[in-house]
C-alpha cells in the first residue's frame, strides 16, 4: 500500500503546482501534509508564514516529526507537574509576562515580520518532536480543509515555547479519533483542477491514504524497521523474477523470429522434429563464405553436377562477390541456365522464410545474397585467360577481382568438405579441380612487388 501511494506523490505535487486556486488556501494556519525524505511516513503540519524568495514562493511550516523527543528537547516539562530533581517553583505573583507557561493567549502586538529563530528549528512539545522549516510548493503533498490558529509573532520573532506547544497541540487534536490526516480539499471544487489524470490521481491517493489510516501497522513501534524489511524482501523477489525471466523463452526479444527460422530449417530438412541436426544441417554448418541455405540447397539439388569445373566455380562466384552495380556479364547458355536455376532457388527460400513470418522479401533476399557480376570474369580466369584480358570484360576494379577469386578458393574448400560429408566423390574431385584452376598467376602471388624477380 505504501509503494502504491508513493506512485501518486509526484502527480499530487504537480496538481498543487498547476492549480491557480491553491494560493488562496496556502495562508498561515492552513493544515498541510509535507513530503518526508527521511521518515517512512509524511508529515502533518501547518503553514506559519508565506514568504517570497526571488521568483519562488516559499512557506515556513511547522511539522510534527515521528521521532521520539529527547529529554533535552522538552523545555515545557515543568508544566506537567512532575518536576525533575533541582526544579523549583516561582510564586505566581513574581512571574514576569515573559514566562511562556502563563502567557498562552495570542499576542496583540504587531510584529516586525522578522524571523528570529534559526531555520530549521527543532523542538519538542506535548510529548512529540516538531520542526519549523522553509519549503517550496513542490514539497506540499496535500492541502487540508482545516485551519488552526497561528501566532506568527510569538512563533517566529519571540520563539515562544508556549506558542509552539499550543500549535503542536492543535495539530495533535486534528489527529485524534484515529484520523492520521485531516480531510483534504477537493481537487475540482476547491482547486479547480481540469486535468482528469491529475484529478484521478488525487482521488486515488486520498483513497489509499484513508485505507492507510485504518491500518493497524501505524501503531507498531517497529513500523520503520518492518517497512525496510518489506522493501528488502520485495527487492529480492524482483531480482528472482528478473532472473527467471532471463532464463525463460519470453526473454528472447527475437523469439518469434527464432521460432520462424527453426520452422524453416525443419521444412528444408536441416533438422528433424526433435531438433536433431541432419546431414543437410551438417553441410550447412560448413558454409561460411556464402548464404548457408542457398549454398546447401545448391549442393543437395545437384546444381553443379552437370557443369564443368570452370563453369561451377564461375557460378559459385555469386556467393562471395560483394559489389552490387556492375556491367552485365556475357554468359554461355550453360552458365545462363545455371544462373537462373540458382536464382530460382534463392527466391524459393525467400518465399519459404516469408511464409514462416520472417521479415524477408524474397526478391531482395536473392539480390543481396547472389551477385553474378563476375561470373564471366571467373569463368575466363579458370580457363586460363590472362589477368589483363579478363579486366577488360568488366568495370569492376582489379583489386575487387583479386579479392573475389581469393575468397572463391576458400568457398571451393568448403564445398569440397561438404561433398565429403554427403559422400559425393565426383563433386569432391570437381571442387579440387576448380580450386587448382583459379589458383594461379598474379592473383595468388605471395607479393606483387617481387613477382617475376
Amino acid at each position: 500500500m505504501y509503494s502504491e501511494a508513493e506512485k501518486y506523490n509526484n502527480q499530487i505535487t504537480e496538481a498543487i503546482r498547476q492549480s491557480h486556486c491553491a494560493q488562496q488556501f496556502l495562508t498561515h494556519g492552513r493544515v498541510v501534509v509535507v513530503k518526508s525524505e527521511s521518515a517512512q511516513d509524511h508529515l502533518l503540519g501547518a503553514i506559519v508564514k508565506a514568504t517570497t524568495s526571488g521568483s519562488n514562493k516559499q512557506y515556513i511550516v511547522l511539522v510534527l516529526k515521528p521521532d521520539v523527543p529527547s529529554t533535552t528537547q522538552t523545555p515545557l516539562e515543568k508544566k506537567s507537574g512532575n518536576f525533575p530533581e533541582g526544579y523549583f517553583m516561582v510564586p505566581k505573583s513574581k512571574r514576569g509576562l515573559e514566562d511562556d507557561g502563563y502567557f498562552a493567549a495570542p499576542t496583540s502586538r504587531k510584529g516586525s515580520g522578522a524571523i528570529n529563530i534559526e531555520l530549521p528549528h527543532h523542538g519538542a512539545a506535548a510529548g512529540v518532536s516538531y520542526e519549523v522549516r522553509a519549503i517550496d510548493r513542490k514539497e506540499l503533498l496535500c492541502i487540508c480543509k482545516q485551519k488552526i490558529k497561528i501566532d506568527q509573532v510569538r512563533l517566529l520573532e519571540d520563539g515562544s515555547s508556549a506558542a509552539f506547544s499550543t500549535t503542536v497541540q492543535q495539530l495533535l487534536d486534528l489527529k485524534s479519533g484515529g484520523n492520521k490526516y485531516p480531510q483534504a480539499v477537493d481537487p475540482v471544487k476547491d482547486l479547480k483542477l481540469k486535468d482528469m489524470e491529475l484529478v484521478q490521481a488525487w482521488y486515488k491517493w486520498n483513497s489509499l491514504r484513508e485505507k492507510m489510516e485504518t491500518n493497524k501497522c501505524h501503531d507498531c513501534i517497529k513500523l520503520e524497521e518492518h517497512l525496510k524489511l518489506a522493501k528488502e524482501i520485495k527487492r529480492h523477489k524482483e531480482e528472482v523474477n528478473a532472473l527467471k525471466f532471463q532464463m525463460s523463452d519470453e526473454a528472447l526479444q527475437q523469439m518469434p523470429d527464432f521460432q520462424g527460422r527453426i520452422d524453416v530449417l525443419k521444412e528444408i530438412g536441416c533438422i528433424d522434429e526433435d531438433l536433431v541436426v541432419q546431414i543437410k544441417g551438417r553441410v550447412a554448418c560448413e558454409m561460411n563464405s556464402g548464404e548457408e541455405l542457398i549454398c546447401t540447397e545448391c549442393l543437395f539439388e545437384n546444381q553443379l553436377d552437370d557443369l564443368e569445373p570452370e563453369e561451377a566455380v564461375a557460378i559459385m562466384s555469386a556467393f562471395v562477390f560483394q559489389q552490387k552495380n556492375t556491367s552485365e556479364p556475357s554468359l554461355t547458355p550453360e552458365l545462363s541456365e545455371a544462373k537462373q536455376r540458382l536464382y530460382n532457388t534463392a527466391i524459393r527460400l525467400g518465399e519459404l522464410q516469408a511464409h514462416f513470418k520472417l521479415q524477408i522479401d524474397p526478391v531482395e533476399y536473392a539480390r543481396e545474397n547472389l551477385k553474378f557480376g563476375l561470373v564471366e570474369v571467373v569463368y575466363e580466369w579458370a580457363k586460363g585467360t590472362p589477368f589483363a584480358d579478363i579486366c577488360e570484360l568488366t568495370d569492376v576494379p582489379e583489386g575487387m577481382i583479386v579479392r573475389t577469386i581469393v575468397r572463391l578458393d576458400e568457398t571451393c574448400r568448403e564445398f569440397r568438405n561438404a561433398a565429403a560429408i554427403m559422400g559425393n566423390s565426383a563433386l569432391y574431385k570437381k571442387m579440387e579441380t576448380a580450386s587448382n584452376a583459379i589458383k594461379r598467376d598474379i592473383v595468388f602471388a605471395a607479393s606483387l612487388y617481387i613477382t617475376g624477380v
